[in-house]
């Protein structure tokens, strides 16, 4: 579990060696600035930190690619990030990676670097499947990356994705890890996928497909020995996510690097996110971040819907003081049930997890 107090470091690597079909078009495509993006954290990170006050819980290398991160780089992140809260030793230190950057040296490498977490894109077991989702890893990559993570002592979670067409069935995910995170195949109007979309290319599962296959994905994984603790999230016994917990439960968060997004909690329950320049040439050129602030009240209803996206819910009584209304109609519709002082999402709850933010946004009374 978050302390109240809790901070993550989120660090955003934003190359990767090509264009994913799904992926925005900020992504960089190429070799990495490698020494100059970490002499440029450093710098940001050195500016920054006085804006939260807090314990170090979790650091998160995303993208991106950040795996192909030199060692080097990584390293000297990881131990100015420690430096920075005071030498702190974090509960978790993750990093994305491609499956084929999952080589035995590169995974003594990241351990050494301070990482003990490792989150794999496997996408797919599916030959057919990577090839539409564009994947550069040959078929039977994310099965080996996986081996080699665990062998190597690392704490290790695996990505797939949900409603990849043609197929209508649930993925067929590998329950070697003791974290799975399972998404929804979002297609966006810019990418790839969304001209593919619009030109009849490639027809999306409907709604009624998704659901079964999210429901038969869940029943398989929580047949396995999973605990679906949010809508795209399973873990065994201890194995939650530090950091992704943050995020769900509204805590203060320092992001780093291009289009990097940070959240700072004021002592009034009012927030303000900034979003770093989407762009690795304007993130250089030191052009401002983007600045949205919240309201104390904005701030909670946000907490709230996210908190609803979790299997432990949220607090009975701010429902009840905050949003009329809404519980009445969570437990009438079948999307939650009361534990304890809790109102906590059903199965139909999670499917139905936007329609309930919605609800909950709309009611929301200081």
């Amino acid at each position: 579990m978050t302390a109240a107090n809790d901070i993550g470091v989120y660090v955003h690597f934003p190359w990767c060696r090509k264009l994913c079909p799904y992926c925005d078009f900020a992504v960089e495509v190429g070799e990495p600035p490698h020494e100059r993006y970490a002499a440029a954290i450093a710098e940001e990170l050195r500016r920054r930190r006085g804006e939260l006050d807090g314990r170090l819980a979790s650091i998160y290398f995303g993208g991106g690619t950040p795996s192909l991160w030199t060692p080097a780089c990584l390293a000297d992140t990881v131990a100015r990030i420690r430096d920075a809260f005071a030498g702190a030793t974090p509960r978790e230190v993750t990093i994305e990676a491609n499956p084929s950057d999952c080589t035995d040296e590169r995974l003594a490498a990241w351990r050494a670097a301070g990482i003990g977490r490792v989150s794999i894109g496997v996408q797919s077991r599916d030959a057919e499947e990577l090839v539409t989702l564009g994947r550069d890893h040959r078929f039977g990559d994310g099965g080996a990356a996986v081996a080699r993570a665990l062998a190597a002592g690392l704490a290790t979670s695996a990505d797939f994705i949900l409603g990849v067409p043609p197929h209508r069935r649930a993925p067929a995910i590998d329950t070697r890890p003791p974290h799975l995170s399972v998404y929804e195949l979002t297609i966006e109007e810019r990418t790839a996928f969304g001209r593919r979309v619009r030109d009849g290319r490639l027809v999306p599962l409907d709604e009624d497909a998704l659901a079964d296959a999210y429901v038969a994905t869940h029943d398989a994984l929580t047949a396995a020995g999973y605990e679906h603790y949010e809508v795209s999230s399973y873990a065994r016994p201890g194995a939650r996510a530090v950091h992704n917990a943050l995020y769900w439960r509204g805590a203060a968060f320092l992001g780093l690097g291009v289009g990097a997004a940070s959240l700072e909690l004021a002592a009034d329950g009012s927030a303000v996110r900034r979003t770093n320049p989407r762009r690795a040439a304007d993130y250089f050129a030191g052009a401002p971040a983007e600045v949205v602030a919240s309201t104390a009240a904005e701030h909670a209803a946000e907490r709230a819907w996210l908190a609803m996206r979790t299997v432990d819910g949220a607090p009975a009584g701010d429902l009840a003081a905050h949003a009329p209304g809404v519980t009445p109609w969570l437990l009438d519709e079948g999307l939650a049930e009361r534990r304890n002082e809790r109102i906590c999402p059903t199965l139909r709850g999670f499917l139905f997890a936007d329609r309930i933010a919605a609800r909950i946004v709309a009611a929301w009374q200081p």
